[in-house]
């Protein structure tokens, strides 16, 4: 069983009821998926929105106690969102199941993060990283015994109970997608679990050393256990950030060295582990494959596939109508809906989803929106940085990806995307709000 999440301190400052709302919202995040493998696999379908009775639960509560809900931000998306609902029904698909999961997919969740960021505080988001450290030994012992199993064992059934959840890897083994659907959840997970160790060991001493030291350890088993590429380039990011913002304040040798020791010794820890050198291969045949030269090199798997998710969108847009495709048309459930088939009918990326069901001019405008959010977060983490407070900025560098191009339509990368803004918001907050002027910046 994981530990428990810390109990919220009761202040006038604070509402129990939404912070354990958030709480609640964030467990389901990571063990949904195990509820839809193993315990109630018969419900797989309902359990995908199985957090959307916490989200409108919330601002029902938010509204009722008075607790501010909307800001800019919320009230353009909300605009937009109604814009294209419109468009979807008169010129698009005009399936209002469809339109219904588009508005889930695009604009639902979103205003949950910014609840998190008002009534979760600084000290409350470093005891979530704690929960989710000791959670992270957990889920590696999962993930090894996934990798290690056939994929007809229990721990590799897949959503709806049936056998094979691991991807194909590489040298016959699969990567394990731990308590989620998807290898993406597996990703997500440790390069968040990676943000709250590097914050742990550069920005504040709230851990215990054998917390930092196991948790370390785990990490590092888990990347070559994944065998995924993006997991090690997403923690990589995380500890570049981690180190930015330790050169940036006093002390930076110091948090160096912590940072050097532990994980040095978290290494040596994790090569003792026999499934260690076994991954380690796995992973790096898998590397060789994919960036190999029939594949371009590392330049055009890695680096040109990053920046192709941004320039490909544009090249069809020729052919796009002028409203789009309508919303919730290019998610696999849409799809499914829409033409019985499986799939990504307006591509895998996201922002040809976007442009797909929006149309390109009210599908910049989204995108813009999200752009323009993420700036104006990373704007605020590194004013909160000045003021010594490094750990919205870690935290910022494993959600920007996902709140400028990540995909949500994926329900995992929705959820983390939203919790990711909503714990960066949060960080920037100390114990007693009432001190420090509101960071709204129309409504962060």
């Amino acid at each position: 069983m994981p530990p428990k999440l810390p109990t919220p301190k009761k202040n006038k400052n604070e509402d129990t009821v939404l912070v354990w709302l958030v709480y609640s919202y964030i467990v389901l995040l990571v063990f949904e998926g195990a509820l839809r493998k193993w315990i109630l696999p018969g419900l797989s379908d309902l359990l995908l929105l199985v957090r959307d009775p916490i989200v409108l639960i919330s601002y029902a509560w938010a509204i009722i106690h008075g607790r501010p809900l909307l800001n800019n931000y919320i009230l353009s998306a909300a605009l937009l969102i109604t814009v294209c609902t419109g468009t979807a029904l008169l010129f698009g698909h005009g399936n209002l199941v469809v339109t219904a999961f588009g508005i889930r997919t695009n604009f639902l969740h979103f205003p949950f993060a910014f609840i998190i960021g008002r009534v979760l505080t600084r000290d409350l988001v470093i005891d979530v990283g704690r929960w989710w450290l000791w959670c992270s030994v957990g889920m590696t012992i999962l993930v090894v015994s996934q990798y290690l199993m056939p994929q007809s064992a229990w721990v590799n059934r897949s959503v709806g109970g049936g056998e094979g959840a691991g991807f194909s890897g590489a040298l016959g083994r699969y990567r394990p997608p731990a308590t989620f659907s998807f290898i993406i959840g597996t990703v997500q997970f440790y390069t968040l679990s990676m943000a709250f160790l590097i914050a742990g060991l550069i920005q504040h001493k709230r851990y215990t050393k054998k917390l930092l030291l196991l948790s370390a350890a785990a990490i590092l088993v888990a990347i070559p256990v994944s065998i995924s590429r993006s997991l090690i380039l997403s923690c990589a990011i995380v500890v570049a950030a981690g180190l930015f913002t330790g050169g940036m304040q006093k002390g930076s040798m110091i948090r160096f060295l912590r940072l050097g020791l532990i994980g040095m010794i978290a290494l040596f820890i994790a090569t003792k582990i026999p499934v260690f050198d076994d991954a380690l291969e796995a992973f790096s045949a898998r590397w060789e494959r994919s960036t190999g030269a029939d594949q371009g090199g590392f330049k055009e798997a890695i680096v040109g596939r990053f920046f192709e998710m941004f320039t490909g969108p544009f090249k069809d847009i020729e052919d796009l109508p002028i409203f789009g495709y309508g919303l919730g048309a290019g998610t696999q459930i849409g799809t499914k809906l829409l033409s019985g088939e499986r799939g990504f009918s307006l591509g895998e990326s996201e922002w040809n989803r976007v442009f797909g069901e929006y149309g390109f001019i009210l599908g910049l405008l989204f995108i813009i929106w999200r752009v323009s959010l993420c700036a104006k977060l990373l704007q605020l983490s590194i004013k909160t940085l000045a003021k010594g407070n490094g750990i919205p900025l870690i935290l910022l560098s494993t959600t920007a990806i996902n709140l400028v191009t990540g995909q949500l339509g994926q329900t995992t990368v929705n959820g983390f995307t939203v919790v990711g803004v909503g714990l960066v918001i949060a960080s920037m907050r100390p114990r007693n709000p009432e001190t420090v002027e509101e960071n709204s910046a129309n409504g962060t």
